[in-house]
């Protein structure tokens, strides 16, 4: 790797410890080398592995787990030549191996919080070269391998498109909610369902992430202070009238629909198309929802917004 790669590299480590850190995750170590401790991990030649690296290690409690989740962090930056199935499955089967020498390396206990989950994993893959081709990232992995583990182990992988998305809610986060902005936690299998600051790893990759929020508003001739309560969706889904429909059918699930007095739905999109259908046909679709039995005073609450993708022109935005 050159030396103008291995910056951008280190660009990319620091964009991920500043945006997943948005997301209340907490940095506990970076840039660690450990020996390998398994005679089944190889090398690209096949060769047994020395050491393992480790870019990155987070945490953030997970009230799913009822505890600590630790991620350990790879950061991978390359020309679009040189991303494809081979090496993301390289890649992936890196962390993997990591994972198993890791978890219970004496060296680096003092950096994991007690009982933390060690056994998830963050591939962070950038295109440097502005070709990089979303299609086939997904055909690529749609398509890898990975062996069977005794101990399952958590991988997710996200490209430049992912990592855009995150930076877009980071953003809207800050900017109109000004950090004040929780994420819900739907009830699962009778578990309490709660609001919290940080983010699951789920969450980051959901095609709907649901938070809340207040707001203050004056009301009333005299401009009385009522505070609102403000449910916020992340829309991450297809741009259909079926997507706003089963988004609102989850709102309905969940019991939101009538614990909010706003609205929020923040969309991402890939097009001015996009952008004028959400705004043609967005609240139509809705009062027409299970034939019109959303309440007027909920449509009239509703309030449309978009997540700045950088790759539309600034009036495709709004």
């Amino acid at each position: 790797m050159g030396e103008n790669a291995q910056k951008i590299g280190k660009k990319l480590e620091i964009l991920g410890v500043d945006l997943l850190g948005m997301f209340k995750w907490n940095k506990k170590m970076s840039d660690k080398e450990i020996k390998c401790t398994r005679s089944t991990h190889k090398n690209a030649e096949g060769k047994s592995k020395k050491t393992h690296g480790i870019d990155l290690y987070m945490e953030y409690n997970d009230p799913y787990i009822g505890g600590v989740q630790g991620v350990f962090i790879e950061c991978k930056n390359r020309a679009w030549s040189g991303i494809n199935k081979t090496q993301i499955e390289s890649w992936v089967n890196e962390e993997i191996n990591l994972i198993d020498c890791a978890r219970n390396n004496s060296e680096l206990q003092e950096f994991y919080s007690d009982g933390a989950d060690k056994n998830c994993a963050l591939l962070l893959i950038n295109c440097n070269d502005e070709k990089f081709n979303q299609a086939k990232f997904d055909e690529y992995l749609s398509c890898i391998q990975i062996p069977n583990k005794r101990t399952p182990y958590k991988v997710f992988i996200a490209g430049n498109n992912m990592i855009e998305k995150w930076d877009a809610i980071a953003r809207m986060i800050k900017e109109s909610y000004h950090d004040d902005l929780s994420v819900l936690y739907p009830s699962i299998n009778n578990s309490q369902p709660i609001s919290e600051k940080y983010w699951s790893i789920n969450h980051l990759f959901s095609k709907y992430v649901f938070c809340e929020t207040k707001e203050q508003v004056r009301v009333g001739r005299t401009g009385d202070i009522h505070i609102n309560k403000v449910l916020v969706i992340f829309f991450f889904d297809k741009i259909s009238a079926e997507s706003f429909q089963y988004m609102w059918s989850m709102c309905r699930s969940f019991q939101y629909e009538n614990q909010y007095e706003a609205f929020d739905i923040c969309f991402w999109t890939e097009s001015k198309d996009e952008n004028d259908y959400i705004t043609e046909n967005f609240i139509t679709i809705l009062s027409n929802y299970d034939d019109g039995k959303v309440s007027k005073d909920i449509i009239d609450s509703i309030r449309i917004k978009f997540l700045l993708n950088r790759k539309l022109n600034p009036v495709d935005n709004n």
